[in-house]
């Protein structure tokens, strides 16, 4: 008999909780499921968005640069603007090629944790 899974979560390791819940709620338009100092949760529907603080003896560690956070966007350039405003920034943004057939943008988020975002051509 298999296991069968639901819920699927990515976790995000963060300094700043205010700031990160800041930044995703307002670059994605979603809500908060749950805060606290430590952890906080956000809906997208399809999946959660743990954040996780980093705690005082932890602040040696970087945060994980990517955990395998990819959404697709109607436009690239107008998340990018919102995700800018609110701290984060443009990593790399990639053409369709015979490779990849969609447009992929990596950013980090104000927190420096990577994620891409993709847009059909």
């Amino acid at each position: 008999m298999s296991e069968q899974f639901s819920e699927p979560m990515f976790i995000h390791y963060v300094r700043d909780m205010d700031r990160a819940l800041n930044f995703y709620t307002s670059v994605f338009d979603i809500r908060a499921t749950f805060t606290s100092p430590g952890w906080s949760t956000l809906d997208f529907g399809a999946f959660v968005l743990a954040l996780h603080i980093l705690s005082s003896h932890d602040m040696e560690d970087s945060p994980m640069p990517n955990a395998g956070l990819n959404l697709l966007v109607d436009s690239i350039e107008t998340m990018q603007s919102r995700i800018e405003k609110h701290g984060g920034r443009l990593r790399e943004l990639r053409e369709p090629d015979a490779f990849v057939p969609v447009r992929v943008a990596s950013f980090f988020d104000c927190e420096q944790n990577g994620f891409e975002l993709r847009q059909n051509p």
